[in-house]
């Protein structure tokens, strides 16, 4: 027994002596320091775990209700420093965020740094104002931790007096990502959604694409601290002390295009097979996420005993977003705005179940904010049974 403890110290040694051997000639080779190296194995090593429903103590002791366990990504620390990829900041939040986390994913892989211009190639529809209202400028920083090189940096400063960016657009970060385009949504089973993935900059090797983008965006999207407190303090009066159902409900902009955005009873189909599936029968709470604040009144129609709530309550956006109306939005507005859509994606991530619609940018998003052991049997499109990768 001895004789085998000593083994097994023997060989941790050895273990312990290989990887820093490994990160000291990888900083060799790449010039990083180690220990940015220890923090990036670190949060790698953070493991995915499985099960049914989530334990829930309380949305105040959700994930995204506490300071972040995970460290920001080195955004200066990249091999190639010739040029950089500079990524816009398109449609509207999800979509945008959502872009710029399939940006980073390919700059890491390619070892290349990049920066986040709200200005241009083309001015972001979230900053811009019409007069005589001021452009919003920066727009992601006055909600979330900055995301790539700041303006002022060195790199980027000289990437614009010599213009040394690739500008991948829109499409080209879609292709690259899914290799066609794609709206970012396969069959649950498809093996494809499950591919390995190596980020060597990041000493990510042949990990699950699922868990690899969960994993990217916890470093990525970090939400400040205020604006964290103000969204979970919401979410604590709504009484989410133990594990709910949440509805993401799209209209606005995109009620035109699908017919399923204006009926309301698909969701409460889905939640009736989740009530039996998963929560043994009982109705839980059921918070609704919506940019059309009379879907309350309508969810409370169609099931008077069940109990909704949801920001809705305390809100007056009975229209529907449609991004063209932010340009006449002043600071006020915008601030009250979006106070109340990160409330709402820290409310559907948490949850312990989802119900959604596959034709919004919150859907593709949120899917990748929820825990690494949120499995997808508790993931529901109202539109098909596709869902994201």
């Amino acid at each position: 027994m001895v004789m085998t403890l000593r083994r097994l110290s023997l060989l941790a040694s050895v273990l312990g002596c290989v990887i820093i051997l490994t990160i000291g000639v990888h900083k060799s080779q790449h010039g990083t320091n180690i220990t940015e190296k220890m923090m990036s194995l670190s949060a790698m090593l953070k493991k995915e775990k499985k099960g049914n429903v989530l334990a829930f103590d309380g949305i105040e002791n959700c994930e995204w209700c506490k300071a972040s366990e995970y460290p920001p990504l080195p955004y200066d620390k990249c091999k190639h420093k010739d040029f950089l990829f500079r990524f816009g900041v398109y449609g509207g939040l999800t979509n945008a965020l959502h872009f710029l986390l399939k940006g980073a994913v390919w700059a890491f892989e390619e070892d290349i740094c990049f920066f986040v211009d709200e200005r241009g190639p083309i001015q972001s529809r979230l900053a811009a104002r019409d007069p005589p209202q001021e452009n919003i400028d920066p727009f992601l920083e006055r909600y979330f931790e900055p995301i790539g090189l700041p303006r002022n940096h060195k790199m980027v400063q000289k990437a614009f007096n010599q213009h040394l960016f690739a500008e991948p657009g829109y499409h080209q970060i879609q292709y690259h990502e899914y290799g066609k385009f794609s709206g970012g949504i396969l069959p649950r089973n498809d093996p494809i959604r499950h591919k390995k993935r190596d980020i060597e900059s990041l000493y990510s090797y042949g990990k699950d694409n699922i868990w690899t983008k969960k994993w990217m965006l916890r470093r990525l999207f970090r939400i400040l601290p205020k604006m964290r407190d103000t969204a979970c303090t919401r979410l604590k009066n709504h009484g989410l002390n133990e594990k709910y159902i949440a509805m993401s409900i799209r209209r606005g902009d995109k009620a035109l295009e699908f017919e399923l955005a204006s009926s309301l009873q698909p969701y409460i189909d889905k939640a009736e097979i989740a009530i039996r599936t998963h929560f043994g029968g009982t109705p839980p709470k059921i918070f609704v996420a919506s940019d059309d604040c009379s879907v309350m009144q309508e969810v409370r129609d169609l099931r008077p005993t069940w109990t909704f709530v949801g920001e809705c309550d305390n809100a007056s956006e009975d229209n529907g977003f449609v991004i063209a109306e932010t340009k006449h939005w002043s600071v006020e507005q915008t601030d009250k705005h979006y106070e109340k859509f990160i409330t709402e994606m820290i409310a559907l991530a948490s949850a312990s179940y989802f119900i959604g619609i596959s034709n919004t940018n919150v859907a593709l998003f949120v899917y990748f904010m929820r825990h690494f052991d949120a499995t997808d049997d508790t993931w529901i499109f109202v539109d098909g049974d596709k869902i994201p990768h």
